[in-house]
C-alpha cells in the first residue's frame, strides 16, 4: 500500500484549479444559474419577509412549497455531478472539456453512497437521542463509587468521555471518507474495501483534511468581506418601506451577484475536499495510480 504526503493531497485541489480554470468557472456558472433560478422563484412566488423566519434548508423548503420537490433533487444532482467531475479530473486527467460535467453510472453510485450515508447518520443520531440516556445512567451508576475517591472530578471525567466520543466519530469518518471516490472509481460498490482501503492511512488522511480545512477557512475569510457587503445591501432592500414592486426589482438585480457568490462558496470548498480524496485514493489504490500515470 503506497504512502502519500498529506500536503500533496491537500494541495491537489489548488493544482487542479490551475490546470482546469475554465472547468471551475463552468461549474460555478452552472451552480449560479441554479441558485439564481431559486432566487427568482423566491422573489416572485413568495412575499418579501419582514422580520425573522425559519432559515436553512427547512425554511427554503417552506418558501418554495411544492417546487421543493423539484428543486431538492436538482440540487442533489448538481452536487453529485460536481463531486464526480472533480474525481474525474484527478483520476482521469486525459479527459478534458465540458463533458467532465455529466450524469452517468459513476454519479449514480456516488448519489447512492451519499443518500445511504446520510440516512445512516440520521438513524444513528436518533438512536443516540433516544437510547443514550439509559446507558449513560448505567455508566454514572457504575462510576458512582469513584466519586468518593476522586471528588470534584466528575466534570473532568465527563469531558474526557465527550472527547473520546468525538475522537471515535472522527476515526470512523476518516476511515470511511474515501467511500464516494472509491464507488466512483470502481464499477460496483466495493463494500469491503470502504474500510480496508484506508487501513494504516488514518493519520495521513486526517492531516490532509486538516490542511484542506485551513485552505477552506482562508477562502471563506477572503469571501466574507464580499458576502458581508452583499448581505447588508440585501437586508437594507428587504427592510425598505417603499414600493413592494420596486423592492422586488432591486432584489432581482442583486440575484446574479448573490448566485455567483453562493456558487463559488459551494464549488471551491467541494473542489478542495474532493480533489484531496481523489489524490489520496489514487495513491492508496495501486491499480488506479497505474492507470492514471499511463493516461498522463
Amino acid at each position: 500500500m503506497a504512502a502519500f504526503s498529506p500536503l500533496d493531497a491537500a494541495s491537489e485541489g489548488l493544482r487542479m484549479m490551475r490546470r482546469e480554470p475554465k472547468a471551475v468557472i463552468y461549474w460555478i456558472a452552472v451552480w449560479a444559474l441554479a441558485l439564481a433560478a431559486i432566487g427568482v422563484i423566491e422573489a416572485w412566488a413568495a412575499p418579501v419577509a419582514q422580520g425573522g423566519g425559519v432559515g436553512g434548508a427547512i425554511g427554503l423548503i417552506r418558501r418554495l412549497g411544492p417546487l421543493a420537490v423539484v428543486v431538492a433533487p436538482t440540487l442533489l444532482g448538481l452536487g453529485v455531478m460536481n463531486t464526480a467531475t472533480v474525481y474525474r479530473a484527478v483520476l482521469q486527467p486525459n479527459q478534458h472539456g465540458w463533458h467532465l460535467f455529466k450524469l452517468g453510472s459513476e454519479e449514480a453510485r456516488i448519489a447512492v453512497v451519499h443518500v445511504v450515508g446520510g440516512t445512516l447518520i440520521f438513524l444513528a443520531t436518533l438512536l443516540l437521542w433516544f437510547f443514550l440516556p439509559g446507558p449513560a445512567s448505567l455508566l454514572f451508576f457504575l462510576a458512582s463509587p469513584l466519586k468518593s475517591v476522586i471528588p470534584g472530578h466528575v466534570q473532568l471525567t465527563a469531558a474526557l468521555g465527550a472527547a473520546a466520543t468525538v475522537a471515535l466519530e472522527v476515526w470512523i469518518a476518516v476511515r470511511f471518507s474515501l467511500a464516494p471516490v472509491e464507488s466512483f472509481a470502481q464499477p460496483h460498490f466495493p463494500l469491503a474495501g470502504y474500510w480496508s482501503q484506508t487501513r494504516g492511512q488514518f493519520w495521513r488522511l486526517l492531516g490532509s483534511y486538516l490542511i484542506v480545512f485551513l485552505e477552506v477557512a482562508v477562502f471563506l475569510v477572503l469571501f466574507a468581506v464580499v458576502g458581508l457587503a452583499l448581505g447588508l445591501t440585501i437586508n437594507a432592500v428587504v427592510a425598505w418601506r417603499g414600493s413592494d414592486l420596486l423592492r422586488r426589482v432591486v432584489l432581482l438585480s442583486l440575484v446574479p451577484a448573490a448566485a455567483v457568490l453562493g456558487a463559488a462558496l459551494l464549488v471551491v470548498p467541494a473542489t478542495l475536499i474532493c480533489a484531496c480524496q481523489a489524490f489520496a485514493y489514487r495513491a492508496i489504490a495501486p491499480t488506479v495510480g497505474e492507470r492514471t500515470r499511463a493516461a498522463a
